[in-house]
């Protein structure tokens, strides 16, 4: 555990955003479509790392890539690769929640009283029991039916109204339009650019409400994504463009653009733990690693 004192624990809270199929080159290279994300960097740490080919990051006989949202972000939540939690595809079957649950539920079990919230577009999150029934509040506005723009600025609207008017500890936002811009019309195009622009334009409304609750709140934020495009758009296969994924990580008292290394999606869910200052039990069998915290901690972002 990273050496955050008892009275910064008590004050620690946490913001996890989703950005579904954000290419990191698109993101590096793209400066005008995601000035939040790219003040974000500057401010705070980042980096990228390869999905695994199949089992727990076993090399290249473990098998096909899971370059697919729903092992993608089961292993963001749960902390634990496909091996493990058993979602090997969208349809979720094999899923294991009940052994391998999302980190807000093991946030809310462990801590009795901690307050949870997530708030998606993509539906199957919340139907599929990605997201558990122990967190306290979960909103789903569908991006399936009602197209991932819109339903997008709802779950924007919705988490920046959680963050301004009550009092949330930890929050998990996913946004999906990029995926959908990917699918269409591939990462290249201006459809894309629009959806990464919106997408940044509601992480910059988050991170105002995070600024203006109260100074002696300590707020870490992540940014990730579930994986990668083809160049002409779609994955689920195995190459680069697919399998490379990245972590920002933002939280006061950090140097401005450190290197996280080689960040894993796994990281999320024991860095998110780590930061709330909720020791991980080994019988959980958590694959994913604390990712590095600045000492000591700060009031103020830097």
């Amino acid at each position: 555990m990273t050496d955050i004192d008892a009275e910064s624990r008590a004050r620690a809270k946490v913001l996890v955003v989703g950005m579904d199929g954000l290419r990191h080159d698109r993101l590096t290279r793209s400066p005008a479509t995601s000035p939040v994300l790219h003040r974000l960097m500057a401010t705070g740490a980042h980096g990228t790392s390869m999905l695994p080919y199949g089992r727990a990051g076993d090399g290249p006989s473990a098998g096909p890539a899971y370059t697919d949202s729903g092992p993608g972000w089961s292993s963001v939540l749960t902390g634990v690769w496909p091996d493990r939690h058993g979602v090997t595809g969208n349809d979720f079957l094999g899923a294991d929640y009940a052994r391998y649950p999302d980190f807000l539920s093991r946030a809310a079990t462990s801590r009795p009283g901690l307050r949870t919230a997530a708030v998606v577009s993509w539906p199957e999150l919340v139907h599929r029991g990605t997201l558990g029934p122990a967190i306290g509040r979960r909103a789903v506005h569908d991006g399936e039916s009602d197209g991932y723009g819109p339903a997008d600025r709802l779950v924007a609207h919705t988490a920046a109204r959680w963050l301004t008017g009550d009092d949330p500890d930890v929050v998990f936002v996913y946004f999906g339009a990029t995926d959908e811009a990917g699918h269409a019309t591939g990462p290249f195009s201006t459809a894309y650019d629009r959806a990464l622009l919106a997408q940044d334009a509601h992480l910059g409304r988050l991170l105002e409400a995070i600024d203006a609750r109260r100074a002696h709140e300590r707020w870490t934020v992540l940014v990730t994504t579930d994986h990668g495009h083809l160049d002409t758009g779609g994955h689920g296969g195995d190459t680069r463009a697919e399998r490379e994924v990245f972590v920002i990580l933002a939280e006061p008292g950090m140097s401005g653009g450190t290197r996280l290394g080689t960040p894993r999606l796994i990281d999320i869910a024991p860095t998110v733990l780590d930061r709330l200052g909720i020791p991980v039990d080994p019988a959980w069998g958590l694959q994913g690693r604390a990712l590095p915290s600045p000492t000591p901690p700060t009031s103020e972002w830097s």
